[in-house]
């Protein structure tokens, strides 16, 4: 072919091909089936489809429109080609969709894709960012409930008791709920069939198993009130209710703690062996249940009254009992041990009176997981040539199965005309970091924290001095990072009383209050559950028109 030729067939071709014609130009043929450029522009053949395959990573499902892909791990489908497929991603509960891959990208639920070839995409899902701070309040009880009490352990199972009154609106039954974190909270039933009413409800969880004791005091015919107890296991639920002593005398206030085994022991006041409130105890394993209540102490003197008991238990199974000793003109603080098989020693005296000039108020008692224990207890002093009392929270220490000598006071004293400070409320962490929360006269609400072994730090405000008075005492938790919540209730001006909380951060100190509830009924004796990882659960006794009180709660989630 000449030179000549060549360029009026390479003119040609260009021609044709500007037309839009599909002919192929080459060298020799001129079918259009051959040829060095393949044809541009055809719609696919009749009933032609494309596979579209989804990969997924993580925890969710994939479901597309049209039909034809839904899979939560990897799946394919054909699509008629040119067809519009939207693709909708679906986390897993605690999962987020992080991205999509491949022919969809972002992070959007839904993409859609035309499927003019073969696609593939992938779908990756993420753990869910971890949500921190209160949910919302719901409501547990029917009308007629108080007096609740709540335990969480490690792994945010929670336990709660309270009062609820019966039809006749005369007598208070022990009710109960169990929440599972999945699963919600059970419904709320009974959890004893006695014939007299509950007084006195107390609750002692061991975190790390989950395992709990509830005691109660219940009225009876013949003795006054009895003391009863029952288990939970977190793997059976609710056992038996159990009664814990047969005596003559009326109970009058109780304690108990359990350890990780299951083993827990109870201590309460008692009228006997003759006239007076005397302390008793008694230890549950759980191979032999129960056993015989027995005195751990002995000072029958006319005029003096034991009462008020706190016990703690450690891991080990040992106990350490503290209770007040008052004689009408003075006050001192006792203590009793016993060891891991439940034998008690004798009780001695931990904090004397120190006469007319100081008086030894309420008290409370915690341990952490090495069986080291912390009294703290209100006390007001009179210095000599003064009218001005100096009210204050003292503590002293609990190590190596001994208590450890002197006393410290937590900040500094109130100093007025008048003694007055409310009972303080403690509790410790695993490791042995301690909050204590207590109302002053002037109506502020206080709190300090301490290092394990450490003295508390300098005492804060948390709720300032005001008009309105404090309605309850503060409920309060601390989490193994000494991040810390407490939750009170005051009186609001309007004749009813609100609910508020603040927390505690070691970086930060202690927020301003901030209001749980806004009803225009009054709300009152709130209880904190909180586990290691800072997860809590807050409840309290809320009014409402025509039902009367009922239990509501709310969840602290930590992000943990």
């Amino acid at each position: 072919m000449t030179k000549k030729s060549a360029c009026r067939r390479w003119m040609a071709c260009v021609w044709t091909l500007a037309l839009m014609t599909l002919t192929a130009c080459g060298g020799g043929g001129g079918g259009s089936g051959g040829g060095l450029f393949p044809p541009i522009g055809l719609p696919p053949p009749a009933g032609a489809a494309y596979r579209l395959d989804v990969g997924i990573t993580g925890g969710g499902r994939v479901a597309s429109q049209p039909a034809g892909i839904d899979c939560a791990d990897s799946c394919g489908a054909d699509f008629a080609a040119g067809t519009q497929v939207t693709l909708t991603a679906a986390p897993a509960a605690g999962q987020v969709l992080g991205s999509w891959a491949g022919a969809c990208s972002g992070n959007a639920s839904v993409c859609t894709v035309r499927m003019d070839s073969a696609l593939a995409v992938t779908a990756t899902f993420v753990a869910a960012p971890p949500v921190v701070g209160w949910g919302d309040a719901l409501t547990l009880s029917a009308g007629g409930a108080s007096q609740p009490k709540v335990a969480v352990d490690a792994q945010g199972r929670a336990l709660l008791v309270w009062r609820q009154l019966e039809a006749d609106q005369l007598t208070d039954r022990l009710w109960g709920s169990l929440y599972r974190p999945g699963g919600g909270w059970s419904a709320p039933q009974r959890l004893e069939a006695n014939s007299g009413g509950v007084r006195d409800i107390r609750v002692a969880i061991d975190k790390a198993s989950g395992r709990a004791v509830v005691v109660w005091t219940q009225l009876s015919s013949v003795a006054g009130y009895d003391l009863w107890a029952l288990q939970v296991d977190p793997a059976t639920g609710w056992g038996a209710p159990a009664l814990l002593e047969t005596g003559s005398g009326t109970v009058g206030f109780a304690s108990a703690g359990i350890d990780a085994n299951g083993n827990a022991m109870a201590v309460w006041s008692q009228i006997g062996p003759a006239t007076r409130f005397s302390i008793y105890a008694n230890r549950y394993t759980p191979g032999g249940g129960w056993g015989a209540a027995g005195l751990i102490e002995t000072h029958e003197v006319v005029g003096a009254v034991d009462g008020d008991p706190a016990v703690v238990m450690a891991g080990s199974g040992e106990s350490v009992a503290v209770w007040k000793r008052s004689t009408g003109s003075s006050a001192s603080l006792w203590t009793n041990r016993a060891d891991a098989d439940g034998n008690w020693s004798a009780a001695a005296e931990l904090v004397p009176d120190a006469g007319t000039a100081q008086s030894i108020g309420a008290h409370d008692l915690a341990i952490d997981a090495g069986g080291n224990a912390l009294l703290a207890w209100g006390q007001t002093d009179l210095p000599g040539g003064t009218n001005q009392w100096e009210s204050a929270v003292w503590f002293k220490r609990y190590a190596a199965g001994v208590w450890q000598g002197g006393t410290a006071r937590v900040g500094a004293p109130f100093v007025a005309t008048q003694a007055f400070l409310s009972t303080p409320v403690l509790r410790m962490n695993a490791a042995g970091a301690a909050v204590v929360s207590w109302g002053r006269q002037d109506q502020a609400l206080m709190a300090a924290t301490a290092a394990p072994g450490a003295a508390f730090g300098a005492d804060h405000v948390v709720r300032p001095a005001a008009s309105q008075a404090l309605a309850s005492l503060p409920a309060l938790g601390v989490d193994d990072a000494t991040n810390a919540l407490t939750a009170w209730t005051q009186a609001n001006g309007a004749g009813t009383s609100d609910l508020y909380a603040a927390r505690h951060t070691p970086a930060e100190g202690w927020s301003g209050p901030a209001l749980q509830e806004t009803t225009d009924e009054a709300a009152n004796t709130p209880d904190i559950g909180m586990n290691e990882l800072g997860n809590a659960v807050l409840a309290w006794q809320q009014f409402e028109p025509g039902a009367g009180t009922r239990i509501l709660i709310r969840h602290y989630a930590s992000g943990r």
